[in-house]
């Protein structure tokens, strides 16, 4: 993200004010009351997707903002309330055309999570439509979404996002895109199947009266952590909707949560998921002492990583080697770490090589 100093603390002091939420509204009208460039730290919180969230509490404050800073406010959070719309338009659409075809699909993050864990719906963004079916009704299940309009990638691309993604990406003009996920996660040098979580899938009743399956509240950390991780916690949104789920599910079995990233071989992702929600929001997740990270030295490196990442430009070549060990160090096992650098020193040598001399290699290798 290649942060400044100044843009630096207005991420640390956006990360304060979420740390205070939802309850602790006394704290966070104390804390507002130091802030002396709100332009400063409301581009932050829109950077890192909070920006409706904070607006929220600062308005049932009655916190006052610069008049041109609130005016401008007003204009970004209409025009995201009327993506909101679009989106949960396209969400209800998608999930009533597989129920007829007859595929279990479960809604991940977008609109649903806002409906279920925020104050409001349109308080938590989403820029897709994100949902999870068994790897066996994924081609019924693209077919289906087709009828709507949907088209999804075609060739070696969308080979390989079928033999190493977790989802495959479905778009349509003027429309937003559909992420239909097939697996559970990827990443970390491991495949996280589908087929368990949404066998387990619970039905859940919108307002509006639509049932829509969900993940169980353990499956739903796990998946959420995996993600925020997976993405270098380069959006605070992501630690937030695990603070608010584990608020809104005070029994959630941690264990249970704990025993699946050992089963998955992916506790070093799930423990820094943790310690980010402890350092950044200010979260504490009680673990019991048998359920620990494999490598502790891995994380600690890794969390160092970060803030050289962090420290380049966007998508410069060290930023993309960086993301690739930062996530290289957050596998399990050694034979997973190898195959994650095998894969990927793999696939940049066969791209470099089909643009070089395509008229030598493979098409698929262009993938």
């Amino acid at each position: 993200m290649n942060l400044r100093p100044h843009e630096l603390e207005s991420e640390r002091l956006v990360e304060r004010l979420l740390s205070t939420l939802p309850g602790d509204l006394g704290t966070l009208r104390h804390l507002c009351a130091k802030v002396q460039d709100w332009d400063a730290i409301l581009q932050s919180a829109s950077k890192h997707g909070v920006l409706a969230v904070l607006y929220h509490y600062l308005t049932e404050l009655q916190i006052a903002l610069p008049p041109a800073v609130n005016s401008s406010l007003k204009r970004q959070l209409t025009l995201e309330w009327i993506r909101h719309l679009a989106l949960r338009a396209a969400f209800d659409e998608a999930v009533e055309t597989l129920r007829a075809a007859g595929v279990r699909a479960v809604a991940l993050k977008g609109p649903l999570i806002g409906e279920r864990l925020y104050a409001t719906p349109f308080l938590r963004p989403s820029s897709d439509v994100d949902l999870l079916v068994a790897e066996s009704d994924l081609d019924r299940a693209q077919n289906s979404l087709e009828s709507l309009g949907y088209y999804g990638e075609t060739g070696a691309l969308a080979r390989y996002y079928r033999e190493n993604h977790h989802h495959i990406h479905l778009t349509r003009p003027q429309g937003p895109t559909l992420e239909l996920h097939f697996r559970a996660a990827t990443g970390f040098g491991v495949i996280v199947p589908s087929e368990e979580f949404v066998a387990h899938a619970l039905l859940y009743h919108s307002p509006s009266g639509q049932a829509v399956w969900i993940l169980t509240p353990e499956d739903e950390f796990f998946y959420l952590a995996l993600h925020a991780a997976r993405h270098l916690f380069s959006q605070l949104i992501w630690l937030y909707d695990l603070k608010l789920l584990l608020l809104r599910n005070p029994t959630l079995d941690r264990s249970a949560v704990w025993t699946k990233a050992r089963a998955f071989s992916t506790t070093n992702a799930l423990g820094l998921t943790l310690q980010a929600l402890d350092h950044r929001l200010g979260v504490k997740v009680p673990r019991d002492h048998r359920f620990t990270p494999r490598h502790r030295l891995r994380q600690r490196i890794a969390r160092t990583l970060l803030r050289v990442i962090n420290s380049q430009p966007p998508s410069s070549r060290r930023e993309t080697v960086g993301r690739i060990l930062f996530r290289l160090l957050l596998c399990d096992r050694p034979l997973s770490s190898a195959w994650y650098f095998r894969h990927r020193l793999l696939r940049f040598v066969r791209r470099r090589a089909q643009r070089c001399f395509p008229k030598l290699t493979p098409k698929r290798w262009s993938a």
